[in-house]
């Protein structure tokens, strides 16, 4: 069966598609590893929305827990993510604190509080995507630890921007969680996101959110001596990343206006041209 039709690689491809496409600039030979790692995230990152009580969530993420603790213990559980992630985990030797630090994380998702401060958010877009993004390094260079922090601070681009992308999507699921520190410097509360009533205060937030990003691609960008050919395709994201700030800037920072489909083939050029060069 070819990489590319396997379970792992399907449920990336359905759900998360843009790490999907970057996984096909990797070596052959990490690929399917790749896909294990990011189906695996789907997996928890999924629980937010598939569970109506925290109780529940809470129990769907125990079982992920006893599922690593398995796969280290030599004894991985029959299911078509865990039995190719354990594959991965043994080949690459992975951090198995790496993985529990990313579930302990996914708590703070099903009980929809608000991060305090941006500092807040940003350790726990550290915790969840930047720690993924570190296993990702780890796949594809081995006890690099300058390439690990970089990867790490993707990571957390990635997450920032991605919550900017799933807020409408979040609202229609009455959950929301942004940092109350903008939150308030901006005059936002809960409820004017929620009605979708655009207004500066909103879209001055929303800006602050980018920002943010920013800071973090410009360090990646100082830093990008230390990408390898071999290591590219983690950080295809940030060409990606600039391509969607991009958009939610045309949308002038309206996260109600992103129009994700008009911008697509764009994006996806950008993603091959960046990949053709080597550009960060």
């Amino acid at each position: 069966m070819s990489e590319l039709e396997t379970y792992c690689a399907k449920q990336v491809r359905t759900y998360d598609y843009d790490r999907f496409l970057t996984s096909l600039f990797a070596p052959s030979t990490v690929r399917e590893d790749l896909f294990a790692l990011f189906a695996f995230n789907h997996e928890v990152a999924k629980i937010r929305e598939a569970v109506s009580e925290p109780m529940l969530g809470e129990i769907r993420l125990q079982w992920w827990r006893e599922a690593i603790e398995g796969i280290y213990a030599g004894e991985p559980r029959n299911h078509e993510v865990v039995l190719p992630l354990s594959d991965a985990i043994h080949k690459h030797k992975l951090s198995k604190e790496l993985f529990l630090d990313i579930i302990d994380a996914r708590a703070a998702d099903i009980y929809d509080e608000n991060p305090q401060t941006l500092d807040d958010f940003e350790i726990y877009l550290g915790a969840t995507s930047g720690n993924l993004m570190r296993l990702a390094a780890d796949i594809t260079a081995p006890e690099d630890q300058n390439l690990s922090d970089l990867a790490y601070d993707m990571g957390v681009v990635w997450g920032l921007i991605g919550t900017i992308r799933s807020i409408r999507y979040h609202i229609s699921l009455n959950k929301l969680s942004l940092p109350q520190d903008l939150m308030d410097e901006h005059g936002v509360r809960k409820r004017d996101i929620f009605s979708q009533e655009q207004g500066d205060n909103i879209s001055s937030l929303i800006k602050a959110l980018c920002d943010a990003a920013k800071r973090h691609l410009n360090h990646i960008a100082t830093e990008k001596k230390i990408i390898t050919k071999q290591t590219k395709t983690i950080f295809l994201l940030s060409a990606l990343s600039r391509s969607y700030l991009n958009m939610i800037k045309k949308a002038d920072y309206n996260p109600f206006k992103i129009n994700e489909k008009a911008s697509m083939f764009p994006r996806q050029c950008r993603l091959f041209f960046s990949a053709l060069l080597g550009l960060v």
